[in-house]
């Protein structure tokens, strides 16, 4: 005599739908953010920044720092944020990406670590799908 085994709940079959959904996505929003991140920081008119000062808001469950630097377009000196930049950096020359009148850290790191993860997590979705495409390449049909 054998046992049948448990049936599954529709509350159970959701949250593992949405789970497995979460993990397969997941890779490529990391990647896509990494590749967003690195055009972002390298593509524009490099310039020659110097961070003025940064500030640090912190929330309720939220902190952010937000950096001012000062560069010189056309003989003028600008001020305006600099993204990706930080308090170790205050009174240094950085080079920078302008866009717009913002500019934007050069810094590789997070965009090389989202691609890192992305792309090493991306391994679960592909041996997925692969064992999705035998499994039914291989089936009577």
């Amino acid at each position: 005599m054998t046992d049948a085994p448990p049936q599954e709940s529709m509350t159970m079959r959701v949250v593992v739908t949405v789970l497995v959904t979460a993990i397969m996505i997941l890779p490529f929003v990391l990647v896509g953010g990494g590749i967003w991140l690195l055009a972002q920081r390298q593509l524009g008119e490099r310039v020659e920044a110097e961070v003025i000062s940064c500030d640090i808001d912190v929330g309720y469950k939220t902190a952010s720092q937000h950096c001012l630097a000062r560069w010189t377009e056309d003989g003028v000196e600008k001020t305006g944020p600099i993204q990706g930049s930080g308090s170790q950096e205050v009174g240094e020359t950085v080079t920078a990406t302008k866009r717009g009148d913002e500019l934007y850290s050069r810094s590789l790191s997070l965009p090389l670590v989202l691609l890192g993860l992305g792309l090493v997590m991306m391994v679960f979705p592909v041996l997925w799908l692969k064992s999705r495409l035998t499994t039914r390449s291989s089936s009577p049909g």
